[in-house]
């Protein structure tokens, strides 16, 4: 494990000089300094106390999808469904929200709006991850494939909903909602920018996962992604552990949904997840799926969107869309360490398995259970065949003394 740990820790320092590389690299073919460009990247994350909201806003619902996507991805369910499960949430949020005001006519308190809201985001989205869990529980459905076909579900949905049941009845140029009502709306943590309080989720969710992590329940879950059959003795079943962790990474892109609906935009809009998803799913491992880690990472992410802009004014020719490129790069390496990762991706040719009836043992499975089960008879027989033979030496200290 420590050489694991080891190999991964140098794949991730080595990915992060790739992208200094690559992004020293375009700035010079763009004809500019990189040092001009470093200390534009620098003063447009930092340069105002605008631009420092502009980075948390852009850091935490990154970090707190990939802090719930932890559980997911060290138990070897490698989820790319946070996309849509940002979408339900925010539709579950906006409908809860709105059906508070028509029920109260407007007059509910935010001590009412706000956890309303933020449980009925982490519901739509743990309802939507239980569906890909379900398929992989039952048939065995690849969670790469059913996950990634979701989100477009999702995405057609969300259009259909803001042109019918939850559409606005002003003309607007894009499907929206009505707007929230004052009091649903999360309040302003940074006067003169748009960091709302919100981002304080993400130290409760830093302090729990990194509680979480020390737990019995983690080693389980790291157990069943390389030894499934140990794990399963252990008390991890299959579908239980595709349940909790689905279900873990679904609130978590729910809640999500809700502060962007409730922080950002105050409406549901078609854009409301924003890549989110997609790029918390990179963090989390890029943060080598520790707490700490993913939060520098998502920083460091935030820092590329909001600093591009920097990067530009300073230089004059590098344009922003440089963030995009250097972002490619970091995907690229993402895909190298996850590959590090022992059970995170799937195998090209998994072997065929039985009646999905949760505790079924796969066939490696029983291959290894009966493995173990032989070192254990030669655990066992070996002491046996001792302490079979110490009876005959005793009997002869026995006659020994008679004599």
């Amino acid at each position: 494990m420590t050489r694991l740990r080891l190999r991964t820790a140098a794949v991730v320092a080595a990915v992060v000089v790739a992208v200094l590389l690559v992004a020293t690299a375009l700035i010079l073919l763009a004809g500019a300094n990189p040092l001009v460009g470093l200390r534009g990247l620098v003063e447009g994350v930092s340069s105002s106390p605008y631009r420092i909201g502009e980075l948390l806003m852009g850091a935490v619902p990154i970090a707190i999808v990939a802090l719930t996507l932890i559980p997911a991805l060290r138990a070897g369910v490698f989820s790319v469904g946070a996309e849509g499960q940002v979408v339900f949430g925010a539709i579950a949020a906006t409908a809860v929200i709105l059906g508070i005001r028509d029920l109260t006519g407007d007059t509910a308190p935010a001590v009412l709006y706000l956890p309303a809201g933020a449980i009925a985001g982490a519901i739509g989205g743990a309802l939507f991850a239980l569906l890909p869990a379900w398929l992989a529980a039952q048939w065995r459905v690849n969670v790469i494939l059913s996950t990634l076909l979701l989100n477009y579900v999702a995405t057609g949905f969300l259009g259909w909903t803001l042109r019918t049941w939850l559409s606005t009845p002003e003309t607007t140029a894009t499907p929206q909602s009505e707007k929230l009502p004052d009091a649903s709306t999360l309040p302003d943590l940074i006067t003169g920018t748009r960091a709302h309080v919100g981002i304080l989720l993400i130290v409760v969710a830093l302090v729990v996962f990194e509680w979480w992590r020390r737990t019995p329940s983690a080693t389980r879950v790291s157990v069943f992604a390389e030894r499934p059959a140990l794990a399963l003795r252990l008390g991890a079943t299959r579908a239980g552990t595709l349940y909790r962790t689905m279900l873990v990474s679904g609130a978590g892109a729910g809640l999500v949904g809700w502060m962007q609906v409730a922080g950002v935009n105050d409406r549901l809009m078609g854009s409301v997840s924003g890549g989110v998803g997609f790029s918390g799913l990179a963090v989390a491992l890029l943060g080598g799926m520790l707490p700490f880690g993913i939060v520098l990472a998502a920083l460091f992410f935030s820092a590329l969107t909001v600093g591009a802009v920097g990067m530009q004014s300073a230089t004059g020719t590098i344009p922003s869309s440089i963030a995009d490129v250097i972002k490619g790069v970091l995907l690229l390496g993402v895909a190298v360490i996850a590959a590090l990762r022992p059970g995170v991706v799937p195998s090209a040719h998994p072997a065929p398995a039985p009646a999905p009836d949760d505790g079924a043992f796969a066939p490696d499975e029983l291959a290894q259970t009966a493995e173990d089960a032989i070192v254990a008879d030669e655990d066992v027989v070996a002491p046996a065949a001792d302490a079979a033979a110490e009876p005959p030496a005793a009997a002869d200290r026995t006659e020994e003394v008679a004599r």
